[in-house]
């Protein structure tokens, strides 16, 4: 893990810290998403969807969890193979960890956890980790893009430009240009390790001894991380499998829609696929910034707004309120109980693993 050395306790007081600013933000966001809607017309949306859809949904989305475990797999086999059998639990217990814990943090919990499953180095992990949140981003502006060719979308980011008081180009771009200079930074990295890690050493240069030694070690190791993107065809393979890891969970977003009707408000299946599949990317690109538990707030309040304003159908917000939520549920409720699942069976805890990744942070690797 990127981190430098220091006291156990000064740690826990961060982790601390960064639980309640994330619990104060989630709260914030959710008194906010309902402040906007009649509760009442979401209550009765909710009591009266048919939840047999959300069988499939769930089933659909674990799918696109296995989608990520082999896409994991190609980003660690260089360092070494393991099984997608071994993979996916330690893939679910991560998604859990950041079901549960603010900023992320579960991302640190899965190259831990892997770390000491599989004998990987924990930074090169975090480095495939980062990879994998880059790709998940182009893929979901890509499919934002290939819709924009067929279906009018700028009254959809003039309204969120509205709503946030920013001009909608403004906010294009700040939504779309960190992945992408995030995704050349990394292109570069990889394909200049040497070069990298001079620039890197001059830079931790002015830092005690004490601190650039362990620091130069973690260099090597993220470097380490980035290795795939050095290879086209790798790289090709990863942007391939990011595909339908995406379709898959759209088509949770999609079965939803069938349990609250929205099928009787488009014109076609087809025309409700690709607004699920838009809610699907924004909501998810909108929620991807550190903060909330599972991006609870932000998640619920994107996915209603762009719901509602998708120029394809008129949805009514309180209906778009009961789906964006239903919807977010539906995401973090099975990872979390798959995540006690196979931490079960592993005889270990999400408070052990979170304790054991602190405490080897705060005493540096």
């Amino acid at each position: 893990m990127l981190v430098c050395q220091g006291s156990p306790e000064r740690y826990s007081v961060i982790g601390a810290r960064k639980l309640w600013i994330g619990l104060a933000v989630s709260v914030l966001l959710l008194v906010l998403f309902l402040a906007t809607v009649d509760v009442g017309r979401m209550l009765e949306s909710v009591a009266d969807a048919n939840y047999f859809w959300l069988l499939p949904g769930i089933a659909l989305y674990l799918t696109s969890v296995l989608f990520r475990t082999l896409r994991w797999q190609v980003l660690l086999r260089h360092m070494r193979a393991v099984r997608v059998s071994r993979l996916y639990p330690v893939v679910v217990i991560g998604y859990m960890a950041n079901n549960l814990l603010p900023m992320r943090i579960g991302e640190l919990v899965r190259s831990y956890y892997v770390g000491e499953r599989e004998g990987i180095s924990k930074t090169s992990a975090l480095a495939t980790i980062l990879i994998e949140r880059v790709l998940d981003a182009l893929t979901l502006l890509f499919f934002i893009a290939g819709i924009a060719l067929f279906v009018p979308l700028g009254g959809l980011a003039e309204a969120f430009g509205d709503r946030f008081g920013v001009a909608w180009p403004l906010l294009v771009a700040l939504v779309s240009l960190p992945f992408v200079v995030a995704f050349c930074a990394l292109l570069l990295f990889a394909f200049n390790p040497a070069r990298t890690q001079t620039v890197a050493l001059v830079l931790i240069g002015p830092l005690p001894r004490r601190f650039r030694t362990p620091l130069r070690g973690l260099i090597e190791m993220f470097l380490q991380g980035l290795v795939p993107l050095r290879s086209p065809r790798t790289l090709a393979l990863l942007l391939l499998i990011s595909v339908p890891i995406w379709l898959f969970e759209s088509a949770l977003f999609f079965c939803v829609g069938l349990a609250f009707g929205l099928d009787n408000v488009y014109d076609n299946l087809g025309e409700m696929a690709v607004a699920n599949v838009l809610v699907t990317a924004t909501a998810n690109i909108g929620s991807s910034v550190p903060g909330a538990p599972g991006g609870i707030g932000l998640f619920e309040l994107v996915a209603r707004e762009t719901l509602v304003v998708l120029p394809m159908a008129p949805v009514d917000r309180s209906v778009a309120g009961s789906f964006a939520v239903v919807v977010h549920a539906s995401l973090l409720l099975p990872m979390i109980l798959l995540g006690q699942v196979f931490l079960g069976l592993a005889n270990t805890s999400l408070v052990k693993l979170y304790r054991a990744e602190r405490d080897a942070g705060a005493g540096g690797r």
